[in-house]
């Protein structure tokens, strides 16, 4: 008797194991991307951080060693998401000009800082409208157009005198670039720009550093939801930090309402508050609206900054590893430009080595190595596979970037890449540094001239040089690993800015 018992108890125990399993699978989307197992609630979390503990590897680059083997597109599930790894170009470019394709993930850290749904988060009508109205600013204001060089050229006039007063004394270039890069979105934005003294300014400045440097190496674990319940210290100071700069967003915002007359705009902020009146007139669009409006400038300002800053020291640390280079552009900007006046963007075509380099600076260090995750709005395909609405699309840039399949020699930092047997530029449709598709960066022409005219007017007037007494880093220095945050920075470096005759 106890023998049958036993019998059955196992196997109700198989039956009801077996049930659950079947239930399971027939619930499971079928034809999903490939991709590894992971463990009940965390998914392949606990395994992503263990093999970065062993091997050392950064984000983008484990996720490209997971591609080799289970293919360019691939699925893991991470804290109950879905999330699909996108490894190629090609895969990339069809996925983010699939319409289905075009949300973004809820972010808890920007509804819990914002209180409002700016360009970056917002998803469907709310982003389509934001988008439409940013693009029709910019274009109001000559933004990315050659119209508006004048107002990049004397930022960059301004940073140039402002390193001079160091009179070529080791340096971190940090704060020099995040106050003009600022300075350019805040002229646009703000209708104004700031002395790099003032306090208010400064403070800002400051708080924008410490959050990306909390964020870094590790630290983005605080915009996972299980960081809100953790309150971690990291955690905490972000947040502080994030409503430090939404009060000083808001405060502009408020005193752009007080003075604003209709019809009569200055700049980003007059405009947005032109088109809420009329959304309020004709009660349409609530996507444009008083809480989304910091949270919109907040986003233009902080992307704005931060990309072109990093970018820029990404720059300078390059040529200051890669002499050879930079005085290869010294020659070709003496020959074109010549001494009596600075770069013009209508030297560019003649600047290709110049240019190439940029780009290649860009392809190398890849500042934003995952890109800006985007989610799936409807279920829908993405070539043989299914992917369901919910899932969260990760197009991982770096992969892109250094796929030996396009470029030769990937980890080789070589500008002649981009020159043709004859020296002319040849731009690549794989090098995407402002994403690609639907979504794409709204101000990736302003970023692209901001680059090349900060760029070539420094390389005009400085050497970058490596302090005298320390020793020169070579192609394989750790600086050039970088640190990994919400962008892929340099370490912290030195530098002298060496006046040329």
């Amino acid at each position: 008797m106890e023998f049958i018992t036993n019998i059955d108890i196992q196997t109700i125990l198989f039956c009801l194991v077996t049930f659950l399993l079947l239930s399971w699978w027939l619930r499971c989307p079928k034809n999903l991307p490939p991709g590894p197992w992971g463990w009940p609630v965390l998914g392949y979390l606990p395994n992503l951080a263990l093999i970065a503990y062993r091997t050392g590897l950064q984000p983008a680059q484990l996720l490209n060693l997971l591609a080799k083997k289970h293919g360019s597109v691939f699925s893991m599930k991470v804290t109950g998401k879905l999330v699909i790894v996108l490894n190629n170009f090609e895969n990339v470019k069809e996925a983010f000009n699939n319409p289905n394709i075009c949300d973004r993930p809820q972010l808890h850290l920007e509804k819990e800082v914002g209180g409002g749904e700016g360009l970056g988060e917002a998803s469907g009508e709310a982003w389509a409208a934001q988008r439409r109205l940013t693009g029709t600013i910019f274009r109001s204001f000559g933004v990315g157009k050659k119209s508006f060089e004048e107002n990049i050229s004397n930022e960059a006039e301004s940073l140039m005198k402002e390193i001079s007063r160091i009179q070529g004394k080791p340096v971190d270039p940090c704060h020099f670039f995040n106050n003009t890069s600022a300075n350019v979105i805040c002229s646009v934005v703000f209708g104004q720009r700031f002395e790099y003294s003032d306090p208010n300014f400064k403070h800002l400045m400051d708080i924008l550093t410490e959050n990306f440097r909390l964020t870094a190496s590790g630290g983005l674990n605080v915009i996972l939801p299980i960081a809100k319940y953790l309150q971690t210290s990291t955690y905490r100071a972000v947040i502080k930090n994030r409503n430090d700069v939404m009060d000083f967003l808001r405060r502009i915002v408020q005193e752009h309402r007080e003075v604003h007359i209709r019809n009569e705009p200055s700049d980003y902020i007059d405009m947005y508050l032109d088109e809420i009146e009329q959304t309020q007139k004709f009660n349409r669009n609530f996507a444009v609206n008083y809480k989304n409006l910091p949270c919109t400038v907040g986003q233009l300002f902080i992307a704005g900054t931060e990309t072109t800053s990093t970018t820029l020291r990404w720059a300078v640390l390059y040529m200051m590893v890669f002499p050879e280079f930079q005085h290869r552009i010294h020659r070709e900007l003496d020959t074109v430009v010549g001494r009596n006046r600075l770069p013009r963007l209508a030297d560019k075509a003649e600047l290709s080595f110049t240019f190439a380099t940029l780009l290649e600076v860009q392809r190398t260090a890849s500042i934003t190595p995952l890109g800006v995750p985007h989610a799936c709005g409807n279920d829908t395909t993405l070539g043989p596979y299914y992917i369901p609405k919910g899932s969260i699309i990760l197009p991982n840039l770096w992969a892109i970037h250094h796929d030996p399949d396009v470029w030769a020699n990937p980890d080789e930092f070589n500008p002649e890449r981009f020159l043709d047997e004859n020296g002319v530029l040849q731009e690549k449709e794989e090098l995407i540094p402002f994403t690609i598709g639907r979504r794409n960066c709204v101000g990736e022409h302003l970023a692209k001239m901001e680059l090349y005219i900060f760029f070539t007017h420094l390389l005009h007037q400085f050497t970058f040089r490596y302090p005298d007494d320390s020793p020169s880093p070579g192609p394989s220095h750790s600086l050039l690993k970088g640190v990994n945050g919400l962008t892929h920075s340099p370490n912290t470096f030195l530098v002298e800015f060496v006046a040329r005759d």
